[in-house]
């Protein structure tokens, strides 16, 4: 479910430094990763106890259960692991980058931002996605997490995606289509 990368600027083509309060977010899914290994969902404790430090421990505690519906639904549309970084750190994968776009930009249903995060992830439907993501996006907004969302023009300048490309993405991305990057 997880590739793990220790060196900071691994195999991604730029570096993505990722708001303090946005890390034990991502540590959610860094550990769940872990859960092939050993399924002990004790694993989930140290980035819940993270997320107190920006939300009630009730909003910690949605966000972890709700953030472990959407990595299962999206390891399984995706069928392949994302790379992470260890936890805690700040520099995340394009992978992660993508996710928390896909997270942030939940709250518009249906955007064109959404639905490039998603394509890039590999996962369709966006639909289910998109309510999974936006109902962790709700629980983080109950708190003082930094979750700032890029635009498109931002998103496609970090992802790198231009021209053909973008549009073979997009078209795959079509309603109604399943398909694997």
């Amino acid at each position: 479910m997880t590739k793990v990368f220790a060196n900071p600027i691994g195999h991604d083509p730029v570096a993505v430094l990722f708001h303090p309060s946005v890390v034990p977010v991502i540590d959610i899914f860094r550990s769940i990763g872990s859960l092939d290994d050993q399924y002990d969902l004790a694993l989930l404790d140290e980035p819940e106890r993270g997320l107190a430090a920006y939300v009630e421990a009730s909003a910690a505690k949605g966000i972890v259960s709700d953030a472990l519906l959407l990595a299962f639904a999206l390891t399984r549309q995706r069928g392949e692991a994302f790379e992470h970084r260890p936890l805690r750190s700040r520099c995340g994968t394009l992978d992660e980058y993508c996710l928390m776009t896909l997270i942030g930009a939940s709250r518009q249903p249906g955007s064109e931002l959404a639905r490039e995060a998603s394509a890039l992830l590999g996962v369709s439907p966006l639909e289910l996605m998109s309510a999974l993501a936006g109902e962790l996006s709700r629980h983080i907004d109950l708190g003082s997490i930094v979750f700032p969302v890029p635009n498109l023009q931002e998103f496609r300048a970090v992802t790198g995606i231009e021209g053909a490309r973008m549009e073979a993405i997009v078209e795959a991305a079509r309603p109604g289509r399943h398909f694997g990057l």
